[in-house]
């Protein structure tokens, strides 16, 4: 399994958390860890959400994330990132 960190812009409305880990649980992947906070744009939050799995599961979760409303942007950071 490897380790991946995928970062999220997200508007900052009710719900929103929510709809994301539920993806994730709907599905039986697990968050190892996630933080949320506010960003230099009025009514954006960034979320990064830590999480392993493989290829296929990474690729999964990354378009679903971005099928997702409210959701306005999806990245996989470097790995050099992930501590």
């Amino acid at each position: 399994m490897n380790r991946f960190t995928i970062d999220l812009w997200v508007n900052n409305r009710f719900g929103v958390l929510n709809r994301i880990t539920g993806l994730y649980a709907k599905r039986g992947y697990n968050i190892e860890s996630i933080h949320a906070g506010p960003t230099e744009v009025s009514g954006v939050t960034k979320i990064e959400i830590v999480s392993t799995g493989d290829d296929y599961m990474r690729t999964q979760v990354l378009s679903q994330l971005e099928k997702l409303y409210d959701v306005r942007k999806v990245e996989l950071s470097s790995e050099e990132a992930i501590r």
